[in-house]
C-alpha cells in the first residue's frame, strides 16, 4: 500500500479543486493478477483516520491490456464481465459491505485500449466519506486486465457534509422473478437520522441474462419504482445507449443498447433527492418495485444492484457555482470519441449553492492566449447541473497540443463563496490535417453487415 500528500497543482485531473489532495494507491499494474474464474483483487486499503474536511473523495481506476494477466489468453480478457469495488466497514462485532461502484469489462478480443498507460475511469464516490476511513478490506477487479487503483481524498469543505451511509438493500445479484413478485426487497422501515437535513437515495442496477423472446434482462428494458409509504416517489427506466461508447472497435456486440451498462463502462448510477418528501427524524416506509414480468420465459433473467440512502447536512454556500467537467477539447479517454475538436466548447456547469443559479461569466481560451467571455442565463436547482456549449474559438492557428483553460465565476451576479471548484484545465489537441484530395476507407462488421453502416462528411 502506498500513500502520498500532494500538491493539485501537481495533479491535472484534479485542479479545479485548489485544495492539497491525499492519494493512496491500494493496487498498482505490478499487483499480480488474481487467480481463479473472473477472480478479484483483495487487499487492506489504508484510508485516512483524520485529516479534516473532503472536498471530493474520487476513486480512479486505470486497466490496461497485458499478458500478465490471468484471466484467459487474451491480454485483455475476451468476454464482458461485471465487477464491484466493495468495502468492509466495521459494524459491531462483525462488518457490512458497501458497494462504491461497479463496472463492466470491455470485449478485449484484439482490442486496442490506450497505450502502456491504460485506459482511465473516475468516479465520484464523495458521499462515502463516512465510512471511508482507517483499515478496509477492499475487493475491486478482476483479472481480464491489470488494475491500477487510486484514491484522492481532495482537502476543502464538501458540498453538504455527509452524516451517513447505509444501505437500504445490499449488492447482489437478483432474479427478475423475485423482484417483481416483490418476495425479495420488500418494503423497509427507516428512522432517518435527525442529525440530517438532507435525504438521497442512490441506485445502482444493471441488468443480466438471456430469458424469454427479448432476452431479458440484459437486452430488455424494464421500468423501476421507489415507493414511500405506499405512494410511487419515483420513476425510471434502465436503459443506456451504448452506440458512442469511448472504447472502440470492440468485438462481440458493444455497440448494441443494454440494461444500465455497456461494455467497458461503469454502471449507471441514479440519484433521488429524498429531501423535499421528508424530514429529519421522520419514520418512512421504502420499497423498491420493478414492472411485472411476461409469461414467456424473461423471469428468469436477473439485475445486479445496491440501493442506498446518503444522509446530508444542510448546503454549505448559498451561491457556488461548479465546474463539472471539459468535454471539449479534452485529451480525457472518456471524450475521445469528440475529440479533437474543430468547433464550440463544450462544458458541464453545476449549481453547488443552496440558491438557485441563473447566471455565471465564463472565461475560457488557451492558456498562453487571449481569453473569451461567455455568459450564461438559465434556472438550475441545488445539485442541478447542465451541459453547455459556448462560443466557438478559431482553432486554426493551434500547430501544436496546447492547455485550454475555463474559469466561472459571479454566480448570479455575487462573489462565488467556494472559488475552489472554479476551474479546471485540458488539453486541447491538435486536429488532423487532411490535404483537398484524401481516400476514405470504411471498415465493418463481417457476415454480410456492412449495409447497417452510414456516414457522412461535414466541413468543422
Amino acid at each position: 500500500m502506498k500513500y502520498y500528500l500532494i500538491a493539485l497543482c501537481i495533479c491535472p485531473l484534479l485542479s479545479a479543486q485548489g485544495g492539497d489532495t491525499l492519494t493512496i494507491y491500494p493496487i498498482t499494474f505490478s499487483t499480480p493478477s488474481p487467480e481463479g474464474w473472473n477472480a478479484q483483487y483483495k487487499t487492506t486499503a489504508h484510508f485516512p483516520d483524520t485529516g479534516g474536511q473532503w472536498a471530493k473523495i474520487l476513486m480512479v481506476q486505470t486497466l490496461k491490456c497485458d499478458s500478465l494477466t490471468a484471466g484467459d489468453k487474451y491480454p485483455c480478457g475476451e468476454w464482458d464481465y461485471i465487477w464491484s469495488t466493495f468495502v468492509d466497514v466495521p459494524k459491531g462485532d462483525s462488518t457490512e459491505q458497501f458497494c462504491l461502484g461497479s463496472f463492466v469489462t470491455p470485449y478485449g478480443k484484439r482490442l486496442e485500449m490506450g497505450d502502456e498507460t491504460g485506459w482511465e475511469w473516475v468516479y465520484d464516490i464523495s458521499e462515502y466519506a463516512p465510512i471511508l476511513k482507517g483499515d478496509l478490506n477492499l475487493q475491486v477487479g478482476n483479472n481480464q486486465e491489470l488494475l491500477n487503483l487510486k484514491f484522492h481524498f481532495i482537502k476543502g469543505t464538501p458540498l453538504r457534509d455527509v452524516i451517513a451511509v447505509e444501505n437500504i438493500y445490499p449488492y447482489a445479484d437478483y432474479k427478475y422473478e423475485h423482484l417483481a413478485d416483490d418476495s425479495l426487497l420488500t418494503e423497509t422501515e427507516i428512522i432517518l437520522n435527525a442529525e440530517a437535513v438532507g435525504f438521497r437515495i442512490k441506485s445502482i442496477v444493471s441488468g443480466h441474462g438471456h430469458a424469454g423472446p427479448r432476452n431479458c434482462c440484459e437486452w430488455d428494458s424494464k421500468t423501476h419504482t421507489w415507493y414511500m409509504d405506499d405512494y410511487e416517489l419515483f420513476r425510471w427506466n434502465v436503459w443506456t445507449d451504448c452506440g458512442n461508447n469511448p472504447i472502440y472497435p470492440q468485438g462481440g456486440t458493444w455497440p448494441f443498447d443494454r440494461a444500465g451498462w455497456c461494455p467497458g463502462t461503469i454502471v449507471d448510477e441514479h440519484e433521488f433527492e429524498l429531501t423535499p418528501y421528508v424530514n429529519p427524524s421522520d419514520t418512512i416506509k421504502l420499497d423498491y418495485g420493478i414492472e411485472n414480468y411476461y409469461d414467456n420465459g424473461e423471469k428468469d433473467g436477473t439485475f445486479r444492484m445496491t440501493q442506498q440512502l446518503i444522509s446530508y447536512g444542510a448546503p454549505n454556500f448559498k451561491n457556488d457555482v461548479e465546474l463539472v467537467d471539459i468535454i471539449a477539447p479534452s485529451n480525457t479517454d472518456k471524450y475521445s470519441r469528440i475529440n479533437p475538436i474543430c468547433d464550440n466548447p463544450q462544458i458541464i456547469i453545476r449549481n453547488s449553492g443552496e440558491f438557485d443559479l441563473h447566471s455565471v461569466e465564463i472565461e475560457y481560451g488557451l492558456y498562453k492566449g487571449k481569453k473569451s467571455t461567455h455568459q450564461w442565463h438559465g434556472s438550475l436547482t441545488f445539485l442541478e447541473s447542465d451541459t453547455l456549449t459556448i462560443s466557438p474559438m478559431d482553432w486554426r492557428k493551434l500547430k501544436k497540443d496546447q492547455t485550454f483553460t475555463v474559469g466561472l465565476s459571479l454566480p448570479n451576479g455575487v462573489e462565488d463563496e467556494n472559488e475552489q471548484n472554479n476551474f479546471l484545465t485540458s488539453t486541447a489537441l491538435q486536429p488532423l490535417s487532411l490535404p483537398t484530395e484524401f481516400i476514405l476507407q470504411i471498415h465493418t462488421n463481417n457476415v454480410n453487415r456492412a449495409h447497417e453502416n452510414a456516414f457522412t462528411i461535414s466541413d468543422g
